[in-house]
């Protein structure tokens, strides 16, 4: 008995040296390309994350940045002024679904000047966007996670599964979120028709601004509003069987309006709760 505690607390050991020296690998950086710039980015992803920030000039730059880096990782080609961007399929051996390393990022990097379109499909890796302007994106993600900051979108719309969406500091006209069981945060953040709905998801909205179409949907999950200036034409409109509490001055409880109520916020929840401050 005592051997085999010792054979078990060996082989942890074992197990745990391994794994840290797989995540102490040092983190390389592989250049790719550099292409001519193009309207419409198409990216199609399997397991690598993806981060999308400005160009320092008029071309379109893509990296790979993590351990054990090869160029067959990724395929970039140009057709009919599009631009694809995607992550081979290949056969995995049992070692592969085993991670200790971290997962490489592709780092692409679009030129500021020029309109562009941004349809992504990635299963497992997360999504990353800093400090650009776009016309329009379109994301369908499994359970990797979406990371946007400083940027300006025209146009979004993110479908996940699993994953959560977080925006921080940035202007989407007209946004749509849809979820699972992903939670959705949103701060110091713009717009003028949003929607977001989640199953069984938290969603979040801190420092808000009122605008002039806002739907928050949540089956089971909490609602959490705050406004980083008090409303003062604001149309409330909750619904559901879940615990509503709003905390505005100047709210009418019985026409559910603060001033003229040129703006509206729609919340919903089924079994959550909804708060409004």
């Amino acid at each position: 008995m005592i051997r085999k505690k010792l054979f078990i607390l060996l082989l942890l050991v074992i197990m745990s040296t391994v794994a840290i020296l797989f995540m102490k690998q040092s983190t390389e950086t592989m250049t790719i390309g550099k292409y001519e710039a193009m309207p419409n980015i198409d990216v199609t992803l399997n397991e690598l994350n993806i981060a999308i920030a400005g160009s320092p000039d008029d071309k379109i730059h893509v990296q790979l940045k993590g351990p054990k880096l090869n160029k067959e990782m990724v395929k970039i080609t140009e057709e009919n002024n599009k631009f694809f961007i995607k992550e081979p399929l290949r056969k995995k051996k049992w070692k592969d679904y085993i991670h200790f390393r971290p997962t490489p990022t592709i780092v692409v990097q679009l030129p500021k000047t020029q309109s562009k379109t941004l349809t992504l499909n990635n299963a497992d890796g997360d999504f990353t966007i800093r400090n650009l302007r776009l016309d329009k994106v379109q994301a369908e993600m499994s359970t990797g996670s979406s990371n946007l900051k400083n940027i300006a979108i025209s146009n979004a719309e993110f479908h996940m599964k699993d994953g959560n969406v977080t925006i921080a500091k940035s202007a989407i006209e007209n946004l749509l979120i849809t979820t699972s069981s992903g939670d959705v945060a949103i701060k110091e953040s713009t717009g003028s028709t949003q929607s977001i709905q989640t199953v069984d998801g938290q969603i979040k909205m801190t420092d808000a601004t009122e605008q002039p179409s806002l739907h928050v949907k949540s089956v089971s999950g909490d609602i959490g509003i705050h406004y980083k200036k008090t409303p003062t034409s604001l149309q409330l409109k909750n619904s559901g069987a879940g615990d509503i509490k709003i905390k505005l001055p100047k709210y009418d409880k019985k026409t559910h309006i603060i001033g003229d109520g040129t703006n509206i916020l729609s919340t919903e929840t089924k079994d959550g709760s909804i708060v409004i401050k």
